[in-house]
């Protein structure tokens, strides 16, 4: 027998405890010849013998009648043609679609799922099994080792595109215009917006204090010779200070004043066209694409990737990973909330149990098919050797068991044809 041209190591244990029970049930067969033989030629001699030579007869039909039975199962006794023979190999298709039938109704019924799955706790045995610390560990390990090498899968200038990409897509979709109008209105309302004016004036106040020494020099350097001399410069640098500072101290002790009010009002028309200018929004939009487009952003992308990237992979190789311990710490944390919360993994179970039903529901008919799909694309040999692996060797014990009780019959026959006819 050919079985499995290229086994496993499980198959080729298979093939050699068939081979055992052939040579076995084999060599029986050929032992109750040979006592038939010695028996037959003796037998005159030592009339006792009788019982031997019906034992063996009646066993060598026992096991010859086995041996073509189990045989023609699988193949064409003495490769003789008889009809009901090879039975497995003429009929692989409708065991196939037999056996396919079986498995749907009887391991992929609903009910019986349902019932199976129903005592299952998977979210309970999953955290318990999560809650060990030394999984934790090696899942965050493993988790580490598969960081640097799906980094170095991936292409720098793809992630740089694909960030750039999407940064894009963000900021082409958000209504500048109307942003920043909205933002403008809330400052407007109640005037809030006058506390950050009159803090813009603090600070100019305080920028022109800081260079009124240059103001002095440079109308000093713009001043004919003798007005130095009569010194009109520092008169005019004096007095144009003073005007400043009086301005910017009006302005900011008072919110009403007419220059603030102007600005209020030079702001609202300011925003309500923002708002509602087509131009304004051409303007927008083309301000964005111009800094989207921009080599300098692209480069910049592309530097912050490779900054994170350089940060991850030595992350990865430092021995006190600090990615590994949140890793660690995270999948402890989940250990201890799911086996802390019986409301939640009651919830994950019911979950799951709903969603594997309706998965295997949904795909029975399908793994059926795919049974018998399989069964019908072998061809008669594959499937016949595969059988015979899986049962050979028991039906090797049917051969056995047909000598052993054909010869037993075949003597308490010949004991009662001694005792009640001689």
């Amino acid at each position: 027998m050919g079985l499995q041209r290229n086994p496993t190591p499980r198959a080729d244990d298979k093939i050699r405890a068939y081979t055992r029970m052939k040579g076995l049930a084999t060599a029986l067969l050929a032992a109750m010849a040979g006592v038939y033989v010695l028996s037959r030629i003796y037998e005159p001699r030592y009339p006792a013998l009788g019982f031997a030579r019906a034992l063996a007869e009646a066993a060598m039909v026992g096991g010859i009648a086995d041996w073509f039975a189990v045989t023609a199962l699988f193949r064409h006794p003495l490769r003789l043609p008889l009809p009901h023979t090879a039975i497995i190999p003429r009929n692989k298709d409708r065991i196939g679609e037999n056996l396919a039938k079986f498995v749907e109704t009887n391991f992929l019924a609903p009910e019986l799922i349902a019932g199976k799955l129903e005592r299952i706790d998977f979210t309970t045995q999953f955290a318990r099994w999560l809650a060990v610390p030394e999984r934790g560990k090696q899942i965050a390990q493993w988790a580490l080792d598969f960081v640097p090498s799906l980094l170095s899968a991936i292409d720098d200038e793809d992630v740089r595109r694909f960030i750039h990409d999407n940064v894009a897509q963000r900021v082409r979709d958000v209504d500048t215009p109307l942003l920043v109008g909205t933002i403008a209105d809330t400052l407007l309302e109640d005037n809030r917006h006058q506390a950050v004016v009159t803090e813009l004036l603090e600070q100019l106040a305080l920028l022109f204090e800081e260079h009124k020494p240059l103001i002095r020099q440079r109308v000093r350097e713009s001043t004919a010779w003798i007005w130095k001399k009569l010194s009109i410069d520092e008169k005019v640098s004096d007095n144009l200070i003073a005007v400043v500072d009086d301005a910017l101290k009006a302005l900011s002790d008072n919110p009403d004043h007419a220059w603030r009010r102007g600005f209020d009002d030079a702001i609202r028309s300011f925003v309500v066209q923002l708002k509602t200018s087509p131009d304004y929004l051409a303007k927008w939009d083309a301000l964005k694409e111009r800094l989207l487009e921009h080599p300098a952003l692209k480069e910049y992308l592309s530097i912050v990737w490779r900054d994170i990237k350089a940060s991850i992979e030595r992350d990865a190789a430092a021995p006190d990973s600090y990615v590994k311990a949140r890793i660690e710490a995270a999948i402890a944390g989940i250990a201890k909330g799911l086996l802390d919360d019986a409301a939640m993994r009651e919830r994950l179970d019911a979950w799951l149990r709903e969603t594997m039903l309706a998965v295997i529901d949904a795909q029975r008919h399908a793994i059926a098919r795919l049974i018998s799909d399989t069964v019908h694309h072998w061809d008669a040999q594959t499937v016949t050797e595969k059988i015979e692996l899986e049962v050979g060797r028991d039906l090797q014990f049917v051969r056995i068991n047909g000598t052993v009780i054909g010869g037993i019959v075949g003597l308490l026959l010949h004991t009662l044809d001694v005792l009640l006819f001689r």
